[in-house]
């Protein structure tokens, strides 16, 4: 399940910040792996859009 979460999770984070868009939330078996990952991506995509926007603004 978890696989297929981050399937999901990186699609959307794909697509950049979209008003209104749900981030999927996990809800299978977690531990501190999962968390760790899922905590990871989270800052990843936040430091990629807010790069995006600067960029756009140049």
């Amino acid at each position: 399940p978890f696989k297929s979460h981050l399937v999901a999770l990186l699609s959307i984070y794909e697509l950049g910040p979209l008003p209104g868009a749900p981030i999927p939330r996990y809800e299978g078996p977690e531990d501190w792996q999962t968390e760790t990952i899922l905590r990871s991506l989270k800052g990843l995509a936040r430091r990629v859009w807010d790069a995006e926007e600067v960029v756009g603004r140049v």
